[in-house]
């Protein structure tokens, strides 16, 4: 008896789960990449669609109809709970499909804030007949799923046969086929599909790029060589095209970055030459990074979008407006990395039409390569290719990131560890000995980024260029005492503000305190440096650094796990699952909080400005 019941109630899950694989395939079809779409993509994505409603209409099955039967053997309790379950799954589906069509992601814990949170009338200003609608809808799901039980009965009745081992292999394959081709898509960069996954919600398919590699399937020539459709991409990036102004003067442009600079290194006793260079210089001290990590900050920086757009751009073969103009204009564009472009992978994110890119730097330590990269841009600034037409130049310093401090080298700050000892991190520690290897380290690399100023001002350059110093992120030493080290962990000031030092012809050495962000640089690089007349917002989340305009939001992190900091340094951060976290400042969990649920729309529509809507496309 029992075992008949959970056949039919299976056999009911198997149709509500083609109900919400119906209901997924309508926000692809509702969505500006079916243009891009392709057979093979429609493919994949069917085979998603019915697989992950699978799964996820598998969890009230198991969790509540099939233990209510073997506990109880009430059908129809069983049966009722079973209905209601699947209606509220179908209803929240429905309208997760609202939310992405408008916001680009799905239902957490920032729509849920926006919703209830103080403000919200500002923003969901709902009619009668809209309530009427969605009362409409709730029957029209409630009805819908009690018809489908009963057909799953009446089927059930009349057909005898096994049916429930052939499902499950179905199921079983098309979760194959989805996963595996997505693995195949993901290294190939198939568009279609790597792009349609994400309207999924809480979708992970399978991704094995060093594995497709490692067999040969395609090379690493084949990922940089991709072809790339970008004439339609789903991006509105840039919105406008680039105006410059032709009588402007091409000045060189110099970034100076150091991997996870923490600000209280940047003071005489720790960086005295980067401190002397400081003098010339406008520094902001109220400077965010795009990120807590190398990934997002270098995106944020370059692209003048925040990486939540990473997927996107990587898959489209969309580079930045910033790189693009330099070589429209006939920069001489080179990198020097102390760790390798090619993981994370700028060197095809960011600088993939940049010719004879240096996207590696020979050396057996990472101080031999931070010395290397020094001597590779004083060698190229004293050569002739230096005077012959303007020049980008980037170079990335890791030493402070990695505390490979050189064991020959004699060490300022003492006591100091030897190496980075993660085993004896705690809460309770005194960070002395580790603090002091990084200040060590920020130290030596302080004497390189002197050298490389010193030779710019000695052959004359500073008369024709604008330098930046800056980290990509901070490094964090337990300084809200809650036990977090390094980086990638939080979005406090720690592992955010980082030092941003600018240095243009002329300009008046003072502090500016008004907030400025990542998002600005390649903004104002290409304002002062190249003669772009664009509003920076046809191409970046940002501003010029100079414009001190209230900011009452910025965003950091990636597509997965982001946040966004609001007034008072407020961290409003977006969990992977999907949950909303509030803290102060310091990370201290804010229960109470009042979310302005205007502000947080807006910034959520802001974010999406570089998505193109169904009207643009």
């Amino acid at each position: 008896m029992k075992k008949d019941i959970i056949k039919r109630g299976f056999l009911y899950y198997m149709l509500a789960a083609l109900v919400i694989a119906i209901l997924f395939v309508n926000y692809l079809l509702q969505s500006p990449q079916i243009e891009l779409m392709d057979l093979s993509g429609m493919m994949f994505y069917i085979a998603a669609a019915i697989s992950h409603a699978a799964m996820l209409a598998l969890i009230p099955f198991v969790l509540l109809f099939v233990p209510i039967v073997l506990i109880s053997g009430k059908e129809l309790t069983a049966g009722i709970v079973h209905i209601a379950s699947m209606t509220f799954a179908s209803i929240l589906c429905y309208l997760n499909g609202m939310v992405f069509s408008l916001y680009k992601f799905h239902i957490n814990g920032i729509v849920l804030s926006m919703y209830f949170g103080e403000g919200s009338d500002e923003i969901f200003d709902f009619d009668t007949l809209l309530y009427v609608k969605m009362f409409l809808t709730v029957l029209l799901f409630t009805g819908l799923n009690i018809g489908l039980k009963f057909l799953a009965d009446t089927i059930y009745k009349k057909c005898q046969k096994a049916f429930v081992l052939p499902s499950v292999i179905t199921l079983a394959a098309l979760f194959l086929f989805a996963n595996l081709f997505h693995a195949y898509a993901a290294v190939a960069n198939k568009q279609s599909v790597i792009k349609s996954a994400t309207h999924l919600p809480y979708f992970f398919p399978l991704t094995a790029n060093k594995l497709m590699l490692k067999l040969g399937v395609i090379s690493q020539d084949d990922i940089m060589k991709a072809d790339f459709k970008s004439g339609n991409n789903g991006l509105d990036y840039p919105k406008n095209k680039v105006r410059i102004d032709s009588s402007a003067q091409k000045k060189n442009i110099v970034i100076i970055a150091i991997d996870s600079w923490n600000c209280r290194t940047f003071c005489n006793e720790v960086m005295p030459n980067v401190m002397q260079f400081a003098e010339r210089c406008e520094m902001f001290d109220n400077h965010l990074s795009s990120s807590n990590g190398t990934r997002g900050s270098i995106f944020g920086m370059f692209f003048g979008v925040s990486s939540y757009y990473w997927k996107d751009f990587e898959v489209s073969g969309v580079t930045p407006v910033f790189i693009n103009t330099l070589l429209d204009e006939r920069y001489e564009v080179k990198t020097y990395p102390s760790a390798t472009l090619n993981n994370p992978n700028f060197a095809k994110l960011i600088f993939r039409n940049v010719p004879n890119l240096n996207a590696t730097t020979k050396g057996e330590s990472v101080y031999e390569r931070d010395c290397q990269i020094t001597r590779e841009f004083i060698d190229f600034i004293n050569s002739d290719s230096a005077k012959a037409k303007p020049f980008f130049s980037f170079l990335f310093y890791d030493l402070p990131h990695s505390y490979a401090y050189p064991k020959d080298r004699q060490k300022k700050f003492v006591p100091s560890w030897e190496f980075a000892d993660y085993t004896k991190l705690n809460n309770d520690m005194a960070p002395e000995p580790f603090w002091n290897l990084y200040r060590n380290c920020a130290f030596a690399v302080d004497s390189l980024i002197g050298s490389v100023t010193k030779r710019l001002e000695e052959n004359g350059l500073l008369e024709n260029s604008v330098v930046i110093i800056t980290g990509d992120h901070g490094q964090e030493f337990n300084e809200n005492k809650k036990n977090y080290w390094g980086h990638g962990s939080n979005y406090t000031k720690h592992q955010i503000h980082v030092p941003l030092l600018y240095y243009t012809p002329g300009c008046s050495p003072k502090v500016l305190s008004h907030r400025t962000t990542h998002y600005d640089i390649a903004a104002t690089l290409m304002h002062d440096g190249i003669g772009v007349t664009n509003d920076p917002q046809d191409y970046c989340m940002g501003r010029l650094l100079h414009d001190p305009t209230f900011r009452n939001w910025h965003i950091v992190g990636d597509n997965l796990n982001y946040a966004f900091i609001v007034e008072n340094d407020v961290i409003v951060e977006k969990k992977p699952s999907g949950s909303l976290e509030i803290y102060d400042a310091n990370l201290n969990p804010l229960e109470e909080y009042k979310i302005n649920a205007k502000v947080l729309n807006n910034a959520i529509l802001k974010m999406n400005e570089f998505y193109k809507t169904s009207s643009k496309n």
